[in-house]
């Protein structure tokens, strides 16, 4: 429980300090909180990948003032398509060899295209808004690389230094 408290911390740093870079638009964001997900996942599996997304996303919108708020729903629903999309391939994937990065970046997909369902089905009910999909899923690509490398960087380093969960 401990390691997860401190996942979910790191988790939950990661999306503030975030929130503070200049990014392009303020709908995109780099999806660095979700290199604890992929640390849960791969060393502590599913469940706990599932809890940290869960409760990083709880505790970052609390923190951010966006709980219960348009925000915190669309976070949401895109955290859960994107835990699930990481369980999958990663249960999945140990046979097909996915790495850490095309895990992160079908995360990323999972996470702006759940958003845009969201969105068209809540706000916006216009078919021309999907036109945008593509430009937020090229930001998906590349902040899922991002990721995907730092995650893999990071859990190389602790399995190379035997820390144990």
């Amino acid at each position: 429980m401990a390691i997860i408290a401190l996942l979910v911390g790191l988790g939950v740093v990661l999306h503030r300090l975030e929130a503070l870079l200049p990014l392009p638009t303020p709908w995109v964001k780099l999806g660095l909180a979700n290199i604890m997900t992929l640390i849960a996942l791969v060393f502590l599996g599913f469940r706990a990948a599932l809890e940290v997304t869960l409760l990083r996303i709880l505790l970052g919108s609390v923190l951010g003032g966006t709980f219960l708020s348009p925000t915190f729903f669309l976070s949401l629903a895109g955290g859960l398509a994107s835990v699930g999309i990481m369980g999958l391939l990663y249960r999945e994937g140990r046979h097909r060899a996915f790495s850490l990065v095309g895990i992160s970046v079908a995360a990323a997909y999972a996470h702006t295209t759940a958003i845009f369902v969201c969105v068209f089905f809540l706000f916006i009910h216009q078919n021309v808004f999907f036109n945008l999909l593509p430009v937020f899923l090229t930001f998906s690509l590349i902040s899922g690389i991002l990721t995907g490398l730092l995650a893999n960087s990071i859990t190389q380093h602790l399995a190379n230094e035997k820390i144990s969960f």
